[in-house]
């Protein structure tokens, strides 16, 4: 059965199988209908395999060849006419074949071309829907997919028909999962391989800041934390008395100290005027709550986690004191908002606070190409985290680089030795040592043939040596010292000491030093310039946006933004080191 219809320039006919259109050559203009007669002769000469090459146009790739068949030629029709050939997707599709995304993903998917059941959706078509997200800067996947429904050029850049299905978000979820973040990493190692082929890194010269990642979540309120926290300490308990591992009139002290705990535990302002029956009253129902639900909140599994590691790690307690600290341990790992569980608060900055994450980029100071990334939680120690992002970069980009430029966020010994051990000269901001309020910090005391001195420079002597290998040093002569008052205080009438690790303060002391010298003012001036890559990639690829609710979906995303970046930086510049090449030929 089927049905047709007509007008005075068209004519359709659909049937169970096929779909016929036929539009007379007055609608059409002429250069048109030359077009598109070119494009059947050459396709017909070719056995009907849908290449428009010999067309005698600049036009789009019309093969796709990472798709189970070939695109319908009403859909090469119209993006033969539609799509500019100058479109940014047209030319990174020129410059780039992403045909190793492919074979990188193969491993993962069991189905083959050829073997019964559906076929998943192609590897590389998936990748490049997601790419898309990040180089428009899309928000979340289903706009990007609503998106997807009505954008010609995006169709026809990831492979799909005109008339054909889109994926669904909850399929690129899946896409996402079943990769996971280091195939990801993988893809990304593939493509700074090319960047190195054309000459786009250089390896000499390196630069790593973070960037404030703000979390797709809800932060807890104080309140909500509280009522959390003592629903955990009520488990924790429960855990121990099914264990038989306190005694009964000690238990039932420390379930009566529990509301107390979890408001001083918490402490917030908020939570001054709330009386511990309302809390009881609140932690009673949230209870009574969970227990009617099937499955449990989406924070149970990593709350339960979270005592189950208290009761393998902490001591118990047998007193409000070591409730409290019990109560504190927990809180820290304790989801914090409601959709992204890993999420943390932290400080992005001096001044400003971020819910999420810190995602940290290094950074090649040729072209500007991210060759790494590092993702952590937002109050996690930043230079702690320098040396995972290090490693990343030497297995990405072969080679010895001979420098990295840092902010005063990594001054610390950690990232010497990271450093050190990669053979790196650093240039690091230094940081503040700050004293005593009103009094001298450790960076008025200096080092002179391996003695330390003080301010007034004068010989420190050692009074006490600690396990962590830092020593306490005492002044001599404190008491008629001209710059007493400036170096202790007015309150104090004891010699000045000061507790430091004598191989770190002096590497300190020296990069301080150094810092005052021109090839160090330099380099850090590089280093803010290249800040521009952290701006635009919050600006235009939403790099400071956590589209996703968990810390591995959220690396992915990380690791995506940068390889949006990268690949931007790759169709502006092309190929330098063929035109050297070229121009050496000549």
């Amino acid at each position: 059965m089927g049905a047709s219809a007509l007008n005075d320039t068209s004519e359709i006919h659909v049937d169970d199988q096929h779909l016929t259109i036929r539009i007379t050559r007055c609608a059409c203009a002429s250069w048109t209908w030359e077009l598109i007669t070119r494009l059947a002769q050459t396709a017909s000469a070719q056995l009907g395999n849908g290449s428009a090459e010999g067309v005698g146009i600049a036009h789009v790739p019309l093969t796709r060849p990472w798709r189970y068949r070939a695109l319908d030629w009403l859909s090469q029709i119209v993006y033969l006419l539609l799509i500019p050939v100058d479109h940014f997707l047209a030319r990174l599709d020129r410059e780039i074949v992403f045909s190793f995304v492919d074979e990188v993903c193969a491993p993962y998917y069991k189905w083959q071309p050829g073997k019964r059941g559906r076929p998943p959706w192609p590897a590389q078509l998936m990748f490049r829907l997601l790419l898309l997200m990040f180089l428009y800067g899309v928000p979340y996947e289903t706009m990007l997919v609503a998106e997807l429904q009505i954008n010609i050029a995006w169709r026809w850049f990831v492979g799909l028909g005109l008339l054909e299905k889109v994926p669904d978000h909850s399929t690129l979820y899946d896409f996402r999962k079943r990769l996971g973040p280091q195939v990801f990493v993988h893809i990304l190692a593939r493509l700074l391989l090319l960047c190195l082929e054309r000459g786009l890194i250089r390896n000499v010269d390196l630069y790593f800041d973070f960037t404030a990642v703000h979390a797709a979540a809800v932060p807890f309120k104080p309140y909500q934390r509280a009522v959390l926290l003592a629903l955990a300490i009520n488990r924790y308990l429960d855990q121990l008395e099914a264990g038989q591992t306190f005694e009964q009139p000690l238990l039932e002290t420390l379930r009566s100290l529990v509301i107390e705990v979890a408001l001083e535990a918490v402490d917030s302002k908020s939570l001054k005027s709330v009386s511990p029956e309302r809390l009881e009253k609140s932690l009673a129902r949230l209870e009574e709550k969970v227990a009617g639900m099937p499955q449990g909140p989406h924070w149970q599994e990593p709350m339960e986690q979270a005592v189950q590691e208290a009761i393998a790690t902490e001591t118990l307690p047998n007193d409000r004191k070591g409730l409290l600290k019990l109560a504190r341990n927990l809180l820290a790992v304790l989801p914090q908002a409601c959709g992204d569980l890993h999420a943390r608060l932290g400080k992005a900055n001096n001044w400003e606070f971020c819910f999420g994450y810190l995602a940290g980029y290094v950074v090649d100071g040729l072209f500007g190409i991210v060759t790494a990334v590092a993702l952590a939680i937002a109050n996690a120690w930043q230079a702690e985290l320098f040396p995972s992002a290090l490693k990343q970069h030497q297995a990405h980009v072969p080679g010895q680089a001979e420098s990295m430029t840092l902010d005063s966020a990594f001054d610390f010994p950690c990232v010497y030795q990271a450093l050190d051990e990669a053979q790196l000269k650093g240039y690091i901001a230094p940081r503040d040592h700050r004293g005593p309020k009103g009094c001298f910090g450790s960076e008025r005391f200096t080092w002179k043939a391996g003695q330390l001195f003080c301010p007034h420079e004068k010989p420190m002597t050692e009074a006490k040596i600690h396990g962590d290998g830092k020593v306490t040093y005492e002044g001599t002569g404190c008491a008629t010292c001209a710059l007493r008052e400036q170096c202790m205080g007015q309150r104090t009438q004891q010699p000045r000491s000061i507790t430091l690790h004598p191989t770190q303060h002096r590497r300190w002391q020296e990069n301080r030093v150094a810092n005052q010298s021109e090839e160090y003012k330099q380099a850090q001036k590089q280093r803010m310039a290249w800040e521009n890559v952290f701006g635009h990639g919050n600006t235009y690829h939403h790099g400071d946006k956590a589209p996703y609710r968990s810390k591995p979906m959220n690396f992915i995303a990380q690791v995506l933004t940068i390889i949006a970046i990268d690949l931007e930086k790759m169709v502006r510049y092309g190929n330098p080191a063929a035109a050297v090449r070229q121009t050496a030929a000549v």
